[in-house]
């Protein structure tokens, strides 16, 4: 039997009524806990769906978000502090996922780079449900070992400036009612990928496959996440993906300090004097590998000049995140100039090493990349 609190929650958002968050905690607290799978899919999708047409609020998302965390009694607040080194940032890169297009690895690749300039990064994330290679699926194909404790993998971190933390069983409860059954952006997507990091961030840079990056802002802040920048970009005001853009319209949220800052639109195209570039310069490979060929490809500096850059790009807002550039162009400068010496392919080197990994793997897709062009 489904409870009155669904009912009246699905009458409200038939008509655009007014929810009180309360009654929607529990009532999406009682789709999760259904026990028969058909009805709770449909709920779901009809809850969820329903919130987007009607307009999230930032308090909707936020009872949403501990309905959804409640399944597996989780807190952000848990989340591990690390000790850098004096004045240095640990920086994270989240994506929401749902991505309007389909594209090559960038936000690991991005890492990457930016260790490689001298940033400590890191990246909570977990194999691909849509795409053909996660960055989990990435790192373990070229022969990381991600299988390490969490406390490995900030010794990892600290040695290299480089971390890659598994969010597959932090929510296992939640996953098990929700894994592979959404694949355009929802409600959850404004925060749930955010605040699932089991290490707490100095400064984060989270995109979103969705126009309302202010939306998002405002409630990653209620998870107590103060220091963020916000980022979605498009090609045509239809399809977006949750990285900085080399093409079409990039909007960026910066928030300091909880204090969220003026909505900034870039034309990528313009501000770093790029090549007229289109979706499929940046699209992701038809097989497994070849995607990653296109990662390792930029990694050593013998990419596509599109897929180099938009890497370039995201790397360069790290570390302009990390206080190692003074602003995005800079950023990405930095990063162009680190690829030009092969460093992000040494440090994707160092990193599988340093995890005990099978280097055979990186010796298996490096000995198949296209040599530099000098």
């Amino acid at each position: 039997m489904i409870s009155n609190r669904i009912t009246e929650i699905l009458f409200r958002l038939n008509i655009k009524e007014k929810i009180e968050v309360e009654v929607l905690q529990e009532a999406f607290k009682d789709i999760l806990e259904e026990a028969n799978s058909q009805t709770r899919d449909v709920l779901l999708g009809a809850l969820l769906t329903g919130i987007m047409l009607k307009g999230p609020t930032v308090n909707e998302i936020v009872a949403l978000l501990r309905a959804t965390l409640s399944l597996d009694s989780y807190s952000p607040e848990n989340s591990v502090k690390i000790t850098l080194p004096k004045n240095k940032l640990l920086v994270g890169a989240v994506g929401s996922g749902k991505k309007g297009i389909k594209t090559m690895n960038i936000s690991t690749c991005s890492l990457l780079v930016a260790s490689s300039v001298g940033a400590y990064t890191a990246k909570p994330g977990s194999s691909s449900t849509s795409s053909i290679t996660g960055s989990a699926d990435f790192m373990r194909e070229v022969g990381a070992n991600l299988d390490l404790s969490q406390e490995e993998m900030i010794n990892v971190l600290l040695d290299t400036g480089i971390g890659f933390f598994s969010i597959e069983n932090t929510i296992p409860n939640f996953d098990k009612v929700y894994g592979g059954r959404f694949y355009v952006p929802h409600a959850l997507s404004f925060a749930l990928a955010a605040i699932l990091s089991p290490i707490k961030f100095d400064n984060l840079l989270y995109g979103l496959a969705h126009p309302d990056i202010e939306l998002a802002t405002k409630v990653i802040r209620e998870f107590g996440i103060n220091n963020a920048m916000v980022v979605t970009s498009t090609h045509d005001e239809l399809h977006y993906i949750d990285e900085m853009g080399a093409y079409g319209d990039t909007k960026i949220i910066e928030m300091c300090k909880g204090g969220i800052r003026k909505l900034k639109h870039i034309n990528s195209k313009e501000f770093f004097n790029l090549p007229q570039y289109s979706p499929i310069d940046i699209a992701q490979g038809v097989s497994k590998e070849e995607n990653i060929k296109y990662a390792m490809d930029v990694l050593r500096g013998c990419g596509e000049r599109a897929r180099e850059d938009i890497v370039c790009i995201n790397a360069g807002t790290l570390l302009y995140l990390s206080n190692i550039a003074e602003d995005l162009r800079e950023g990405y400068n930095l990063a162009k100039n680190s690829i030009r010496k092969g460093k992000p392919l040494d440090k994707l080197l160092e990193f599988i090493e340093r995890t005990n990994g099978e280097k055979k793997l990186f010796d298996k897709y490096y000995s198949n990349i296209s040599k530099k062009v000098i």
